[in-house]
Order: C-alpha cells, then sequence, then structure tokens
C-alpha cells in the first residue's frame, strides 16, 4: 500500500488553505524553561522567524535567563505555574497538577501570585500575563480568580472549547507535541507529529475546532533530541516558505482584540 509522505500532506493542507483563501496561522509555545544554555540558544536562533513564547517556571528561574530573553527580541515570557510540583494524590489516577484544587485555592492562588511578581521583577515588558499550567491540566474553578488577578490568558493543550471561559481570559492552547513521554522523552516521528499538526488545521479549516484559535506548536527544549531538533528546523522552513501559512509573534496571539488573519 502507498503511503504519502507526511510533509507532503501538510503542504496540500496548507494549499488548501490558500484555495479557500485563508492563511494557517501557527504560534509556538516552549515549556519548563529555568536557565540559560546551549539548547535555548538553539531554539532561540530557530524561532528568530517565528517568534516564541517561553513558559517559564518562576520557583527555579536562574538570573541569567533574564539577559538571554532580553537580547531575543522574538521571545516573550509566560508563567508555567509556580514550581512544576504535583499536588494531587498519588496512585489514584489524576494525573499531575500543580493548578487543581488538591490543597486548596488559597495555596495555589499565593503560590501564582509569588511566582507572577518574580517573573515582572525579573523580564519586566518582555514578560505576559498568560498561564501555561504545568502538564497542561488547569481547574476550570481556579478561572474567575485568574481573570481578577489580570491575567490576559491561560495556555494549556488541545482544542479549546471557548476563546473566553470566563471575562477577561483568554483561552489559547498547543495542539502539537513533538515529543512522546512513555519510556523516556525522545522524538515522537514525523508521521505523528505532523498528523497532530494537519489535524488541528483540517479542524479550524471545517469547522469542527475553533477556527480562530491559532495552531500551537509546544516543545520542551531542554528534552528534545537531534532528530527532534531537525524536525523543528524544517518545520519552520516548511511553514515560511508557504504562502498559506503564517507563524505569530506572541504579542499578536494574545493581543486582546485578536489582530490575527
Amino acid at each position: 500500500m502507498k503511503t504519502t509522505d507526511p510533509w507532503t500532506l501538510l503542504l496540500q493542507e496548507l494549499d488548501t488553505w490558500i484555495a479557500q483563501k485563508e492563511t494557517a496561522t501557527l504560534w509556538w509555545r516552549d515549556d519548563d524553561a529555568i536557565s540559560s544554555g546551549p539548547k535555548l540558544d538553539r531554539l532561540i536562533r530557530i524561532t528568530s522567524k517565528c517568534g516564541l513564547l517561553l513558559a517559564v517556571i518562576p520557583a527555579t528561574v536562574n538570573s541569567s535567563l533574564e539577559k538571554t530573553v532580553a537580547n531575543a527580541a522574538h521571545v516573550q515570557v509566560a508563567q508555567h505555574g509556580y514550581a512544576h510540583i504535583n499536588h494531587a494524590p498519588r496512585g489514584q489516577g489524576l494525573g499531575a497538577w500543580e493548578i487543581g484544587l488538591h490543597r486548596g485555592h488559597r495555596a495555589v492562588l499565593d503560590d501564582l501570585d509569588k511566582g507572577r511578581a518574580i517573573l515582572e521583577d525579573l523580564f519586566g515588558d518582555d514578560f505576559l500575563s498568560v498561564l501555561v499550567p504545568p502538564w497542561n491540566r488547569i481547574d476550570f474553578a481556579l478561572f474567575d480568580a485568574i481573570a481578577a488577578r489580570h491575567y490576559c490568558a491561560v495556555s494549556a493543550f488541545g482544542p479549546r472549547t471557548a476563546s473566553e471561559p470566563v471575562p477577561g481570559l483568554t483561552q489559547i492552547n498547543a495542539h502539537c507535541d513533538p515529543i512522546r513521554w512513555k519510556g523516556g522523552a525522545h522524538f515522537g516521528g514525523e508521521a505523528k507529529t505532523l498528523n497532530q499538526l494537519i489535524s488541528h488545521l483540517q479542524s479550524r479549516r471545517t469547522g469542527t475546532a475553533d477556527a480562530h484559535e491559532p495552531t500551537g506548536f509546544l516543545t520542551h527544549h531542554i528534552d528534545l533530541d537531534d532528530t527532534g531538533w531537525e524536525f523543528c528546523e524544517r518545520l519552520v522552513s516548511v511553514v515560511n516558505d508557504h504562502s498559506g501559512a503564517q507563524w505569530l509573534h506572541p504579542d499578536k496571539v494574545f493581543s486582546p482584540a485578536g489582530s490575527w488573519p
């Protein structure tokens, strides 16, 4: 049975966006950042023509990251919870949660307040008031309090069910993760990764997902292997070379007006 190259399938999907006189918008988020280093430097180089939202863990952030971000005009910082610690009971199949109700509202919100103060002090105008929950899990019951703290958005994983889950708080998620975590972090393969990307683009185009939510590509630079890096570099090239696709800078993704195409 003949199989089609997954990159060809992506190009065909982007061609369809052109045929429908639309632009496929994408954006890039990277999680678990705490310090500078060769891997982060590589990511910053690769994303220089894309824009990058760097989700930083406040409790363990190293001050070396300040200069790295300041020297990269296309990079902005989001808040990746507080300490990336699981507070859910283990052995009950609940998964890992930091921003849940397992320890009560007050403890969670106090941590978020402390974390935000750290990032605002360190990164200044490079900090966006976007909350990225560790493990992409966040309890909806916290959304009103998060909005009241003047976060502009939350970003988890998967097609969103509402663009504004509570008044004043936007949700813009990621939809494609190139890493397979089971058995130790490693690249999940071109076919699997591109299928995630294409699936969300198709769902937006056909109306089965929110057409106005840009397709998010999620990396963890510290865990990328060589084949994962090669994939990222090729994806940047393919998207940038296609007139039917456009990377969006975090400023535009999280602008109040949602001013992307």
